[in-house]
């Protein structure tokens, strides 16, 4: 069964890697599909580019006057799409040749996101035996899940879903960082399923912000606290307050003493954070509307770790975090996982 596809293709800037993403899109072996190719104010003449090489293509070529991010900008293209099957890929990636009919076939089922297996530049090998889940304080911890199938949220960089599914997929306001983990959240309260899709393959370039910006700590941070804060309940988050309180305070420990955060952007973030209760309020309440699961059962996909295992002293601090995680009452999937090797 062939099902009519929307692929949203962002850009900002990235004329250098359009001639490779975009042909290798239109080289797939599933054809039903659009293109709807939204720039975000970009200036250095990658509308020009495209409309040149491309012309012929079925390709909808959607200008934005400003940079509205990830996060805006997707939600601001699917006006223009015609399908409800929706794809959104970045565009610094090279698709395998498979890749669309792969995530298609994912989406059968219904009620389903299905993500693309992304081969980042620079990502160690080791990262991708197995995909990782999101700890309490909604960081990325590696390589948690026992199947390669599993996967907490779809990785943003290529994902699809229905539109009647997951109506609006990010909060415009996130603008960019955090915004696939907000998905996930969204669609696992939704009771939405995730699917890992390994034959669904895509090559990343990744990068290219400077390390340590004050601009790019902010989004992390605030992101990340705003996936806790809209998602969970107040009860959740005050008996995870001490991890929270003791990961703010090596954030601001390690960026006074390297250059890979900034400051000045963890204050920020703070500070934001603050002067917007009424509105993370607000978007609490709405997100509620929309939940159909307990909270538990999205925690007991979450890890108790704090960091990935790289060294005996991380080893050390997650197992103090798991057994804190118990006394607290809280099941993450480590509790899960144990109860099933033992029988």
């Amino acid at each position: 069964m062939s099902e009519p596809v929307s692929i949203i293709i962002l850009n900002h800037n990235g004329k250098k890697y359009l001639n490779d993403c975009l042909s290798s899109v239109l080289d797939q072996s599933y054809q039903d599909f659009e293109i709807v190719f939204f720039d975000n104010n970009s200036v250095d003449g990658s509308i020009d580019f495209v409309r040149e090489k491309f012309r012929g293509e079925r390709i909808k070529i959607v200008e934005s006057k400003t940079n509205l991010g990830f996060a805006g900008g997707n939600n601001e293209a699917l006006k223009y799409v015609n399908h409800d099957l929706v794809v959104l890929l970045n565009n610094d990636t090279v698709t395998d040749k498979e890749w669309l009919s792969q995530l298609v076939k994912a989406m059968y089922t219904g009620n389903t996101i299905a993500s693309s297996y992304v081969i980042t530049e620079g990502i160690n090998p080791k990262y991708y035996e197995t995909n990782g889940s999101v700890s309490y304080v909604m960081y990325n911890v590696m390589n948690i899940f026992e199947r390669i199938e599993d996967e907490f949220y779809p990785n943003g960089c290529s994902v699809a879903f229905r539109m009647s599914e997951i109506l609006v997929p990010f909060d415009s306001d996130y603008f960019f960082y955090g915004d696939d983990l907000y998905m996930g959240l969204k669609a696992r309260f939704m009771g939405l399923r995730i699917k890992f899709v390994k034959d669904s393959i895509v090559k990343h370039k990744g990068g290219g912000t400077i390390s340590g910006s004050i601009m790019k700590t902010f989004y992390q941070e605030r992101n990340r606290m705003l996936n806790l804060y809209l998602f969970f309940s107040f009860f959740f988050i005050l008996r995870i307050s001490p991890l929270i309180f003791i990961t703010n305070v090596a954030r601001i420990i390690q960026s006074v003493f390297t250059s890979r955060t900034s400051f000045h952007g963890i204050v920020k973030a703070h500070f934001w954070l603050y002067f917007h209760i009424p509105s993370i309020i607000r978007k609490r309440n709405e997100l509620k509307k929309s939940k159909r699961v307990h909270e538990s059962e999205v925690i007991s996909f979450m890890t108790s770790k704090l960091l990935n295992d790289e060294q005996a002293a991380y080893k050390f601090i997650n197992r103090i975090s798991y057994f804190y995680s118990r006394i607290a009452g809280i099941k993450p999937i480590e509790y899960y996982q144990k109860r099933t090797n033992r029988q």
